[in-house]
């Protein structure tokens, strides 16, 4: 049981010091100046999420007594609560720092700000009297979860940087996110793990799919700068 809750805690700001560790080793530590402040606002921006949810216990919007509630509650309070809040930092903290020039510099700082989210999210899940029963299955996916939206955000808000439809590419990027953070906790709420299976193998798949999308772009973005 203490061995559930420390890696759970633990798992997320370690995430977060391996990227800063790669980043530094295989740049330098001036390229991406922001990571550490994304982590603390990352965890910051959990405010967002607590506001939803208390507006959503005071009018009883979380007693799940049938579908539509559920949906709901999973799509708006979860969904866009949790992603809302992160995509504000991303696009308004990093969005026009010199660092951040496409998508796999908005992928950096997205994972930067999710991890911080998650690590406070997970503190806040064990104390917090919504949750009176801890699923460690769920403390443990959900950090694994949020690389996943943080993808998903990062590429689409740094997409937006480099185009002119700033808005459009921006809006996408929340409401995908949104989307498949909500769906993340539906198949929680409803206890579907056969759902939940087949979504973190179709969340695998996208995440390479963005990744590599933007590893080229990012590639593209060098050979017209040497030339």
């Amino acid at each position: 049981m203490v061995l559930n809750y420390i890696i759970s805690l633990i798992l997320a700001p370690l995430i977060a010091a391996i990227i800063i560790a790669i980043v530094w080793i295989k740049r330098d530590k001036y390229r991406y100046p922001q990571l550490v402040s994304s982590f603390i606002l990352g965890m910051i921006s959990v405010v967002v999420v607590m506001l939803f949810m208390n507006i959503a216990d005071r009018y009883y919007l979380n007693a799940f007594r049938n579908l539509r509630r559920i949906i709901f509650y999973s799509f708006i309070v979860m969904g866009l609560g949790s992603e809302l809040g992160k995509f504000i930092i991303l696009r308004y903290h990093n969005f026009n720092k010199s660092s951040f020039n496409g998508p796999l510099d908005g992928i950096v700082y997205s994972v930067m700000i999710s991890m911080g989210f998650a690590f406070i999210s997970n503190i806040l899940y064990f104390l917090l009297p919504y949750y009176p029963e801890i699923d460690f299955l769920y403390a443990t996916t959900v950090i694994f979860a949020n690389l996943f939206f943080a993808v998903i955000l990062g590429f689409f808000v740094g997409l937006a940087k480099m185009r002119e439809n700033k808005f459009v590419d921006s809006m996408t990027g929340l409401l995908a996110a949104s989307f498949f953070h909500a769906l993340y906790n539906f198949c929680f709420i409803t206890e579907d793990i056969r759902l939940l299976i087949f979504y973190g193998i179709g969340a695998f798949i996208v995440v390479i799919m963005l990744y590599y999308k933007a590893y080229e772009m990012n590639q593209d973005h060098k050979r017209i700068k040497r030339d």
